[in-house]
């Protein structure tokens, strides 16, 4: 038995790194003392983690120099096995996060490593540790034997991902859902049966559709991009009743007893929706009160595993669970990568026949070089210059697929936050810089919205591009309350307001730089601040409308009250003039439509979109009211904290658009 409290170590510092900082440092029985990534600069990573913790490098010192009791593993996965190993080597009981190993093997060398050496293994299985995951539990033995089990997830898709990596990287959580449902199902027999995979279905799109055996019990696996709503379950049919277990938000729902009276037939959606509403409600109040202090589950399951090292007890995720979601993960993974191969072979042969069919660019206009050109306004930017002849140049983080790229674009690799190629400014004419940070902290914006614009501007200057249109925000400016009048250009900028949000306080650093940079090198800098971008042809709303309640949409504001945003093509179009016209267009240009239009003519337009949603108006007079309401309560719970101001949130600013009407008008003769 391990006595004190355990040294812990940390091998990744990235976002989910962060999640296990806050899991260790609400546990009494460790500590976190050390953390390396050799990806991170060290004073930034000082900053992060706070000067309690030494920050290495190189993981190998950190092990040499500290010797962590525990180290948990938060590294890209294909890391996983050899920092793994490295830390069992050196003595160290390991939390390995998702996905555990890429390959059964791996899991397995993993493993019996660990019992070689006598030390303890977890598995990220944190989902199972959130209340719906052991509440379950305790109502199977009225339900009886299982028969049946569904585990569903459906997710959102995230853009820095294709499907196939975002599906292998989020299907861990349900397949260990569907194996703990088997493992809880076969306690007290003599002999648990291996599960099997008896079919197997997948879409390289996003899907997986898979069928597991386990003895008598049938499993169900359903993971879906494209399925709406978002939602996480567990659902067990067994012998006298069922149980869902939802991870999202109304709990564990439970129908145990045969119901197959019709007095039991009336009363059961009843109780579905008695047990749906306060399970709901229960979650909210938890996540409205902070019930839950790190990223749900993974504070217990590391509190578990902390206990089952002091008190030398098995880890609170079996080997078999381990190497079985390892097993499934690879046998869909494997067929999910070779579907994608097919799917990417008929999708580039299909972007070779479009390209076929194009038009010959004229060599006489040069290459317009993009950046962000794979994004909402990069796509369609990229796309106007090519059929205007332009020759095009993207250079994006990631490459696209072919399903993805702009017929006769050239995609190039690279990351605007550093240094580029020479080749990449071969023959350009001028730079449309539209990538910004859009994600994180200070940090992020700082590097990738403030000095990428430095990197690219500098660039392009020593390249020999004469022109550079730099893409910023209309919310860089103050506030028409506080200059008095309608916002136009000659509007004073927010200065050093880092309260405005870290992505306003970085587009207005970075157009302070490209102006600073414009002066001093031989190289002409404009800027376009956009304003709310959406595009009319598929209307999603921008957030000072409203927001959607599932069937429902909260407009808010009065119907006839306009609220000025940016159509991305009208901003490709304006663009694509400063491209074409560069000597004449405004050196800064704030850019919304002409004409503001109403907040019901945008909500009619999403109505077009989506016909299921039913409008709810909350006129401007009672939105007042609820904002002063709300204020008054969050001073009344956090009195140090300045309470947010609902009505400032839905509140649309008053822009003078004359000098964006000219333009648009004059981009659209030419």
């Amino acid at each position: 038995m391990t006595t004190g409290k355990l040294k812990v170590a940390l091998f990744g510092c990235g976002k989910m790194g962060m999640h296990h900082v806050q899991a260790i440092d609400i546990q009494g029985t460790g500590t976190l003392v050390a953390a390396a990534d050799p990806h991170m600069d060290p004073l930034a990573a000082t900053e992060l983690l706070g000067g309690n913790v030494t920050f290495y490098s190189d993981p190998e010192e950190l092990l040499n120099s500290v010797k962590p009791d525990v180290v948990h593993i938060v590294t890209p996965p294909d890391s996983h096995t050899n920092l793994a190993k490295l830390a069992l080597e050196h003595g160290a009981n390991i939390y390995v996060e998702k996905p555990f190993a890429l390959t059964e093997s791996e899991a397995q060398e993993i493993l019996d490593l660990a019992k070689e050496k006598n030390l303890s293994v977890c598995a990220a299985h944190q989902v199972q540790f959130q209340d719906p995951g052991q509440k379950y539990k305790t109502y199977l033995p009225l339900t009886g034997e299982m028969v049946h089990v569904e585990s569903y997830f459906s997710f959102k898709t995230v853009r820095r991902y294709t499907p196939v990596e975002q599906i292998i990287d989020i299907l861990p959580h349900p397949v260990y859902l569907l194996l703990g449902a088997f493992e809880e199902n076969a306690k007290g027999k003599e002999e648990a049966p291996s599960v099997e995979l008896k079919a197997l279905k997948v879409d390289a799109k996003g899907e997986v559709h898979a069928l597991l055996q386990h003895g008598d019990t049938t499993g169900v696996l359903v993971v879906t991009l494209n399925g709406r709503p978002i939602e996480s379950y567990l659902k067990m049919i067994c012998k006298n009743g069922s149980i869902n277990a939802d991870f999202i938000l109304s709990g564990v729902g439970r129908l145990p007893g045969p119901g197959v009276s019709a007095l039991a037939q009336i009363f059961l959606p009843f109780t579905r929706a008695r047990q749906l509403i306060f399970g709901t409600i229960g979650t909210i109040l938890k996540m409205i009160f902070k019930k839950h202090k790190s990223y749900a589950g993974l504070g217990e399951l590391v509190g578990t595993f902390y206990t089952s090292i002091i008190e030398n007890t098995p880890s609170p995720v079996s080997e078999k669970s381990i190497i079985d979601t390892v097993r499934i993960c690879e046998l869909v993974g494997n067929q999910l990568i070779e579907d994608d191969k097919v799917l990417q072979a008929k999708n580039q042969a299909t972007l070779e026949q479009l390209e076929a069919q194009l038009s010959p660019s004229d060599t006489d206009k040069g290459v317009v070089l993009v950046t962000g050109g794979t994004g909402f306004l990069g796509k369609v930017f990229a796309q106007e210059m090519r059929q205007r002849g332009w020759r095009v140049r993207v250079i994006a983080r990631k490459l696209p697929l072919a399903d993805n790229r702009v017929p006769g674009v050239e995609y190039v690799h690279g990351d605007v936050a550093e240094d580029q190629p020479a080749e990449y400014y071969k023959d350009v004419k001028v730079v449309a810089h539209l990538a910004a940070e859009t994600m994180g902290g200070q940090k992020e914006h700082e590097r990738n919205t403030i000095e990428a614009t430095r990197k690219m501007i500098t660039a392009s200057a020593s390249n020999g591009v004469k022109h550079f249109i730099n893409i910023s925000s209309i919310a860089v400016l103050k506030p028409g309350k506080e200059v008095g009048g309608p916002v136009n250009e000659r509007t004073p900028v927010d200065s050093n307001n880092i309260g405005r949000g870290p992505y306003v306080w970085g587009k207005l650093k970075a157009e302070e730089l490209a102006a600073e940079l414009s002066s001093s090198l031989d190289i002409s800098c404009k800027t376009i601040r956009l304003g709310p971008l959406v595009d009319f042809k598929s209307f999603t709303p921008p957030g000072r409308l409203g927001r959607d309640a599932g069937p429902f949409f909260i407009a808010m504001g009065n119907p006839w009250n306009h609220l000025s945003v940016c159509d991305v093509h009208t901003a490709s179009n304006v663009i694509r003039f400063y491209a074409e016209n560069f000597d004449e267009a405004p050196n800064v240009l704030n850019l919304v439509e002409s004409k503001a239009p109403k907040r019901s003519e945008l909500t009619k337009m999403l109505k077009e979109n989506r016909p299921e949603l039913t409008m709810i108006w909350i006129p401007d007079l009672v939105l007042r009211f609820l904002s002063l309401c709300l204020k008054g309560v969050l001073k009344l719970m956090k009195p140090g904290n300045k309470p947010l101001d609902l009505h400032a949130a839905f509140s649309a600013e008053k822009y003078d658009s004359s000098l964006a009407g000219t333009v648009i008008h004059d981009a659209s003769k030419k």
